[in-house]
């Protein structure tokens, strides 16, 4: 009993790829019991290639992503998405990061289905894998230069390295026809991903509004009911808040050129990306 209190305890209080990683958890144990009864579930919640299977099955353009094949697919998956998270949370809210996951998912699953066929690889697409790329490229291309700590073979290399190195063992393992349906949706979710962010840092998250109107939380309501209750400002207190503002992105700028990003505290980097994004 303990030990399920204690899962609950950490869903309910982990982050957002927590509660994702339990989720595929969760569904890949009941679809493997399923499986012992000769019933696989998954095959209503896949995603076929082609536009007729589409038809057939739409939800799976989504549902895919939280069905794997085996427990290798599952691990791999989830430890990826378990690091990636933590980086990415350093930045961003939790909502987010589901924004960006989900809708990774969704275009991994739109590539995997236009362009499987393209190439003469009808398959079935199960796997986070696309969304997990999804949130990776768009860490990829907030903070490409991001040094990537991997203690178990005593490396230090900025992110984009091991973005250019994913993206080519994907090219290759298309053009020698290993897993090419998965390879193709592994480059949706990466497309989307940094291409996404960079609306994300201007402002322009219609998809994440888009999905808050869905699935509003009370983090979020509590956020603009404070915005509304904000009195207008003055032209004097705003230009004084204006200078002091920018004193401050420029002593964390020269911190930065001095000791280098990682030194900056988590206040100081979230100050530096809204101060970003509000221009």
């Amino acid at each position: 009993m303990d030990v399920i209190e204690q899962l609950k305890y950490n869903f309910k209080n982990g982050d957002v790829s927590i509660r994702l990683i339990f989720i595929c958890v969760t569904i890949f144990i009941v679809d493997a019991i399923f499986g012992l009864f000769d019933v696989h579930i998954n095959s209503y919640f896949s995603l076929g290639s082609g536009w007729e299977s589409f038809i057939r099955q739409p939800w799976g353009i989504f549902t895919y992503s939280f069905f794997h094949g085996n427990w290798i697919h599952l691990i791999l998956n989830m430890l990826m998405l378990y690091v990636m998270g933590k980086f990415f949370l350093r930045y961003f809210r939790n909502h987010d990061l589901l924004t960006f996951y989900i809708f990774g998912a969704i275009f991994g699953g739109i590539f995997f289905v236009f362009l499987s066929p393209l190439i003469d690889a009808p398959a079935v697409l199960v796997g986070a894998s696309a969304a997990v790329y999804s949130v990776f490229f768009a860490l990829v291309s907030y903070v490409p230069k991001m040094r990537l700590q991997l203690a178990i073979v005593n490396i230090n290399l900025p992110l984009d390295y091991l973005a250019y190195g994913l993206l080519g063992f994907d090219l290759i393992m298309i053009l020698v026809g290993n897993n090419v349906g998965g390879h193709i949706s592994h480059l949706g979710g990466a497309a989307f991903g940094f291409l996404y962010m960079k609306q994300f840092e201007k402002g322009n998250d219609f998809l994440g509004n888009f999905l808050m109107k869905l699935i509003p939380s009370k983090n979020s309501q509590k956020t603009r009911r404070t915005e509304r209750a904000k009195p207008p400002k003055d032209d004097y207190e705003f230009n004084a808040q204006k200078v002091a503002k920018q004193k401050k992105v420029d002593a964390i700028l020269d911190k930065i050129s001095r000791s280098g990003y990682d030194t900056l505290t988590k206040e100081e980097k979230d100050f530096l990306f809204k101060s970003g994004k509000n221009g």
